[in-house]
């Protein structure tokens, strides 16, 4: 049998294109979107279909109660929120692909992620296990922001409750343990649960995003500040103490740029008097941004604050999402 050149050519060839798509697939980033797996039964009126999701929104709601979980110093019921996040995306890639509404479901790195923080919470390493579930609840907020759910059309459907579609504008509830503070929030928007000092003895808890440039990056953030650090002379902080503080760090190095548009003392945090700070700046990256701060003094050592930001442009696109959370917030340690 005689073999020619040509054939010894594909030889080699076929074994490199090979490895070549071996390798594009092992790399590629899969990007979220819904599993749905429906038994459909047409009309000439409409269609009905019974569908099972397994969608970014449950995966996102299980990402952010390891988060709090995590804040709140229970690495045991983090590990279980995580295990039950493999599940899910489990069930949904063994699922039969029998339907053509398939789209691929949960992104293979996200899931590489919450490996890692289980890895790095079975070896006591929680920094490392907090800074890789942030970076998976970014990565299905960015899902959650870039892909909508897909149902057939003109379909009446019976979506199973466990893994339903979250309908826009559902807030749910972020809770931390360890400072007593409870607040709800938009379940799109993306969570950081990273602690991190703001200053002499402040504390950032949490925060919460879009990561949305079209629309101002809106950013919302909690805290905590042990003002005793800062007033150590005095046996208790005002508000208007805790007020003239706050406007001589931003005057000074905090924000580039700073304008005062507005300020007073007779706001409400939590049930308690609060000071509320309106001001812009400029971003070295993003531009001018307008900040709103509301803050209240608590046994007269301790202030908590939140504030939201967004380009000035877009400020009031997400305001009535941020003045729901301010109002929503609760701090149970008072003492």
């Amino acid at each position: 049998m005689q073999i020619n050149s040509f054939q010894i050519l594909l030889c080699f060839i076929i074994p490199i294109i090979a490895a070549t798509l071996v390798l594009i697939f092992c790399v590629m980033p899969f990007e979220y979107g819904i599993y749905v797996h429906a038994a459909t039964t047409a009309t000439a009126a409409q269609t009905t279909t019974t569908t099972t999701i397994t969608s970014p929104d449950l995966a996102k709601v299980i990402i952010d109660n390891a988060i709090q979980e995590l804040q709140s110093g229970n690495t045991n019921e983090t590990i279980t929120h995580l295990r039950e996040y493999e599940q899910e995306l489990s069930l949904a890639l063994t699922g039969n692909n029998t339907d053509d509404r398939y789209l691929p479901i949960q992104s293979l790195s996200t899931l590489l992620l919450v490996k890692d923080v289980i890895r790095s919470l079975e070896n006591g390493d929680t920094n490392k296990a907090a800074v890789y579930l942030n970076l998976a609840d970014q990565q299905i907020g960015r899902t959650l922001f870039n892909i909508p759910p897909r149902l057939p059309p003109n379909a009446t459907t019976n979506i199973t409750a466990a893994a339903a579609h979250i309908p826009n504008g559902t807030f749910l509830t972020y809770t931390n343990s360890k400072y007593g503070i409870k607040i709800q929030y938009q379940y799109n928007w993306i969570v950081e649960g990273n602690d991190y000092p703001t200053g002499a003895g402040g504390i950032q808890i949490a925060s919460f995003y879009l990561l949305d440039v079209n629309n101002g990056l809106p950013f919302f953030r909690i805290g905590v500040d042990n003002i005793t650090k800062e007033f150590p002379q005095l046996p208790a902080v005002s508000i208007n103490e805790y007020l003239n503080r706050s406007l001589d760090h931003k005057n000074s190095t905090g924000f580039p740029g700073f304008k005062l548009i507005t300020y007073n003392t007779n706001s409400s945090l939590a049930g308690n008097r609060a000071y509320t700070v309106v001001w812009t700046y400029t971003h070295p990256t993003y531009g001018i941004r307008k900040s709103i701060e509301i803050a209240t003094v608590i046994g007269g050592g301790k202030g908590y604050f939140v504030d939201y930001t967004a380009a000035v442009a877009k400020f009031s696109n997400y305001l009535p999402i941020a003045q729901k959370m301010i109002e929503s917030f609760e701090i149970k340690n008072k003492d």
